[in-house]
């Protein structure tokens, strides 16, 4: 008895490591189909407009810079003169900004896949301090990051004019010797998955509300305030000039290092969603394995199970996973966890009153069925519990353990078969 169960324990460990490997595999499909739906974001993007991310305003002004030096010749005192060094290109970064934007979200689809858009209505004032410029001509640039999302031309007022001159995100304008300058800016701008601000100035507040539900910020700040509610999301950042580090000598240009975003999400990603639970695959089949193990060493009837149907019954907990990744494309992961989940129940507990007890035992398959049952459930509340999933395996682990113990208490592993 003892050579039967070492034999036995050494082929289920052989068929767990191979399954183990075709998990492998399937986690293999998950990424392949993840990197499809990536491509029709992609491809989406390129007509639609990508990610966007709002950067400050600025003026790009060219500035002739001049070094001084010493010379002195004979009998005389040293005088200071100046050398033309040439043409340097400088930026003045607004130092007020305040921005209102309303976004409307919505889901762009291709084939099966369906990918977060948005429209955004933005309404942005301020101004500029100058210090220095005097009968200057600059260029005011209130760049995006792919401007194929705008959708009509921008309406733009600086010092209180409205400007012809503009040509995508950028209008000529003359500066005359105005200390602080006004502006605002107004633009309808389509973009894909998320939307960024650059922060920046002394005064930098963003209001913006939306009408998607599921949305996550990011980013460099985090919002002073938000408000979730059923028709969407409202929003606010307000950013300290102590935070926004802007470059103080007007000749570097702003790195988007700083910056906050909003990312429109699906809180429940299938692909990711199929990917824990394959994490967790290993795990379960070996459970299911060890249920059925159990039954073999402490029915009375001396039914074995055959290496072929441990096979069988472990691929069927393999496609469980498939079914799973498929169904989820189409439908609300929930829905296909449990179709897929009761598919699988049934095909194993069917199977093992029909073929493996041969109709003789009803509460074996019963037991089969509950146990499985037990295993999804588990395992659902286990991927769903993100943070926590470690405790909750543990603790599950833990369970299963005082479990076995329990049910092998009158095995008797080291009893010699009776001699005739």
């Amino acid at each position: 008895m003892q050579k039967n169960v070492m034999a036995k324990i050494g082929m289920i460990v052989g068929f767990l490591i191979i399954l183990s490997i075709l998990l492998a595999c399937i986690g293999g499909v998950i990424s392949e189909r993840e990197r499809f739906k990536e491509k029709v974001a992609s491809d989406i993007s390129k007509t639609w407009g990508k990610a966007q991310v709002i950067e400050l305003p600025k003026l790009i002004y060219e500035q002739k810079e001049k070094s001084a030096f010493q010379t002195a010749s004979k009998g005389k005192k040293y005088a200071v003169e100046t050398k033309d060094e040439g043409t340097v290109t400088k930026y003045l970064y607004a130092d007020s900004i305040d921005t209102n934007v309303d976004v409307k979200g919505e889901f762009k689809q291709k084939s099966i896949y369906k990918i977060p858009v948005y429209t955004a209505k933005i309404k942005q004032k301020g101004e500029f301090k100058n210090k220095n410029l005097k009968n200057t001509k600059a260029v005011l640039s209130f760049k995006v990051s792919d401007r194929k999302g705008f959708i009509n031309k921008p309406k733009v007022r600086f010092n209180n004019k409205e400007l012809a001159d503009c040509s995508s995100y950028q209008c000529n304008i003359y500066i005359k010797d105005e200390a602080v300058i006004p502006y605002e800016i107004e633009y309808e701008l389509r973009g894909t998955e998320e939307l960024s601000f650059v922060a920046g100035g002394t005064f930098h507040q963003t209001h913006l509300k939306t009408n998607w539900t599921e949305a996550e910020f990011t980013g460099d700040f985090s919002p002073v305030e938000h408000i979730n509610s059923k028709e969407g999301y409202t929003v606010f950042w307000s950013v300290p000039e102590a935070a926004s580090a802007l470059p103080l000598n007007g000749i570097e240009e702003y790195e988007e290092n700083a910056k906050y975003t909003m990312n429109f999400i699906n809180t429940v990603d299938n692909y990711r969603m199929t990917e824990r639970c394959v994490k967790y695959g290993f795990l379960f089949i070996a459970l299911t394995f060890l249920a059925f193990f159990i039954y073999e060493i402490t029915n009375k009837t001396n039914k074995h199970i055959h290496p072929f149907q441990y096979s069988l019954i472990g691929v069927s907990m393999l496609v469980f996973y498939l079914l799973l990744l498929s169904m989820s494309e189409f439908i609300n992961f929930g829905v296909s966890y449990l179709l897929a989940s009761v598919m699988t129940i049934a095909l194993i507990s069917f199977y093992t009153y029909f073929v493996l007890t041969k109709k003789e035992d009803k509460k074996f398959p019963l037991a089969v069925a509950g146990i499985l049952a037990l295993i999804y459930l588990y395992l659902y509340i286990t991927v769903n519990l993100e943070e926590l999933s470690l405790l909750a395996g543990s603790l599950g682990l833990f369970i299963t353990i005082i479990i076995v113990m329990y049910a092998t208490r009158n095995v008797e592993w080291y009893k010699e078969e009776n001699k005739s």
